[in-house]
């Protein structure tokens, strides 16, 4: 008994203090960590912190540690994967307006919640690259539009026109690449359809360009759109008009005689085949519609003071209509 007396209190004077130890330890442990976790004391006022696509977890500790917006980067990515299992954080443009945790910092950029209220902006169907410019600019007072039209020029026809919610320091190079990412998934919706109909991408978003201007209904789209597909495998010029909209601002009823005998391959009076390129965005609608044209006998159509698209397979109608029709 005596020997069991000596070891147990051998055992509680090495136990307390080991004891004594290890809950200083942990109380130090949460010490440091509630300290870490804690917004810095110089938390940036209106700080915004880019997180760009595919950036790495690690990088967007640093970069919120750089900003000041954390204390730790390696309690940062703790809480992103304890929260998340992952090591993902959302790209985007977040705003620190007041000073915030560790772990909220973590939950918003893993969750996508960047603070900062987004602008709605529409760019309707058969909108140019400079009209998208003027639209975006009214609505984003900040932006480059002179830049935003030279990066969006090039690409014109393949900016899908949609509604869209931008920040108010959006850039340019950014609007350009989301205008022109949407088109691309839209289009694949209906590439197997457009390879079917056994005419090139490129010629499609032309074409479907000429029928987005000339037409609103898709009844009318596609028979324009027959019409002028028959044109061209007639070898006839197409002989459309909304070409002069794009190169000289012109509607129809301003067109000259001087406008229509000018030289240029937007010329579809002077010049055969479609013009060298989209002269704006047509949405999917009017993409559809050009690869799904109604056969019909119509060479001619025309839009008449009565709102309503009138057709001819002769041009002796055409100019029946046009003395009937606009007159």
């Amino acid at each position: 008994m005596n020997q069991f007396k000596i070891r147990r209190n051998l055992l509680k004077k090495i136990a307390l203090p080991c004891a004594a130890t290890l809950g200083g330890l942990i109380i130090i442990s949460l010490a440091v960590i509630v300290f870490f976790s804690i917004a810095p004391s110089k938390f940036p006022s209106d700080k915004i912190v880019s997180i760009p696509k595919d950036m790495y977890m690690s990088q967007a500790a640093d970069a919120l540690y750089a900003s000041g917006v954390i204390k730790s980067p390696f309690l940062y990515k703790i809480f992103v994967v304890l929260m998340s299992g992952h090591r993902q954080v959302q790209a985007g443009e977040y705003l620190f307006d007041r000073p915030e945790s560790v772990v909220r910092v973590a939950y918003r950029t893993l969750y996508g919640l960047e603070g900062i209220a987004k602008i709605k902006v529409t760019l309707f169907e058969g909108m140019t690259a400079a009209e998208m410019g003027t639209t975006l600019k009214a609505a984003l007072p900040a932006l480059d539009a002179k830049k935003f039209v030279a990066l969006a020029k090039p690409l014109e026809g393949s900016l899908f026109p949609d509604t869209y919610y931008f920040h108010a320091n959006a850039k340019p190079q950014e609007i350009v690449d989301l205008l022109h990412g949407t088109f691309e998934a839209k289009i694949k919706t209906v590439q197997g359809r457009m390879s079917r109909f056994g005419k090139s991408a490129t010629d499609v978003i032309a074409m479907a360009s000429l029928v987005e201007k000339e037409a609103t209904k898709t009844a009318d789209r596609r028979i324009i759109a027959g019409i002028l597909w028959r044109r061209l495998a007639k070898k006839m010029p197409l002989q459309v008009d909304a070409t002069f909209y794009y190169l000289l601002g012109k509607e129809s009823a301003k067109l000259t005689v001087t406008d229509l005998a000018m030289d240029s391959p937007y010329n579809l009076y002077k010049h055969t085949g479609l013009p060298p390129g989209p002269i704006n965005n047509p949405g999917l609608d009017a993409i559809v519609d050009t690869i799904s044209p109604t056969a019909t006998d119509y060479l001619y159509f025309l839009s008449g003071k009565d709102g309503v698209t009138h057709y001819a397979a002769t041009f002796e109608g055409h100019i029946a209509n046009k003395d009937k029709f606009l007159e």
